[in-house]
């Protein structure tokens, strides 16, 4: 009699967890693609935040392409949206992805000007005081840290000034999109949460000055969290990482093929104009 009944409530829980586990399956297979939708809409409305209006006068989200690189996080394919103003090459947004996070990986963008160009041979007379329209002399200064973007044409470019190559470049914003970070503690690098996630708006980035890119407990400028210092490292780090690639190959994610010209991710957001929403915390 008791075998009996410890068979019977046997079968009962074996048929409860068979069945649990398929209802488990079967909502996550029915929601991924709604949750993978969901999370590239709320990348593409962030877009005019880490790259304002003003930088661009091209539709963000169709002009992209994709890239595999470590210096942005991990093996996955990660996108890099390329914003022009008057047809010439004005800032970028980089997905990236801090594996380091407390509790997991942490995606972020960063929107950065890449306008700011100058000669690798530019004469040592170079006056950097002023910008004179009646010289080719470039205001260093000023091209880095302008709040409008000023490409510099490479044929205007004396003999002497063959080859131009990125000079300091100015964040113009950062959010995260996406992570697992504690409540209370870790997820103070939302918007939402509190305002740490600005402090890298304005700020000018050089591959010769990274000791700034730090939390302060290792040296730099960036506050750490109280509690919580692993989480505020991870994307420091990340978009050091991140913009180092971009200084480095800029005029190769410029000219490489867009890959988001007639993508699902534009048709989604048909009725939404992403330059004509309104910016929201994310």
């Amino acid at each position: 009699m008791m075998k009996e009944s410890l068979a019977k409530n046997g079968l009962m829980l074996g048929a409860f967890a068979v069945v649990t586990t398929a209802l488990i399956a079967l909502t996550f297979f029915g929601t991924q693609d709604k949750i993978e939708q969901q999370k590239q809409q709320k990348l593409l409305s962030v877009l005019n935040e880490v790259v304002p209006s003003e930088f661009h006068d091209n539709v963000l989200y169709a002009n992209c392409t994709e890239v595999n690189a470590p210096e942005l996080g991990n093996k996955k394919s990660h996108k890099i949206y390329r914003a022009t103003l008057n047809g010439q090459p004005s800032a970028l947004v980089l997905e990236a992805t801090a594996p380091d996070g407390y509790s997991g990986d942490i995606d972020i963008v960063v929107g950065v000007n890449v306008s700011a160009t100058i000669s690798a041979g530019m004469p040592q007379n170079t006056n950097t005081d002023s910008l004179n329209s009646d010289s080719e002399n470039v205001n260093v200064t000023a091209l880095a840290l302008s709040d409008t973007p000023t490409p510099i044409n490479p044929s205007d470019l004396d003999e002497n000034e063959t080859q131009a190559k990125p000079i300091s470049m100015k964040v113009l914003g950062v959010r995260v999109i996406e992570h697992k970070e504690t409540p209370g503690l870790g997820d103070k690098i939302e918007l939402a949460v509190s305002n740490w996630i600005t402090t890298f708006s304005g700020k000018s980035f050089s591959p010769d000055n990274l000791a700034p890119w730090q939390v302060k407990k290792d040296g730099g400028e960036f506050d750490q969290f109280t509690g919580a210092t692993i989480t505020p490292r991870a994307v420091v780090s990340a978009v050091r990482n991140a913009l180092l690639y971009a200084q480095a190959n800029q005029s190769m994610l410029f000219d490489a093929p867009n890959t988001c010209a007639n993508t699902e991710s534009v048709e989604t957001i048909d009725a939404v104009n992403v330059n004509e929403a309104q910016p929201h915390s994310v």
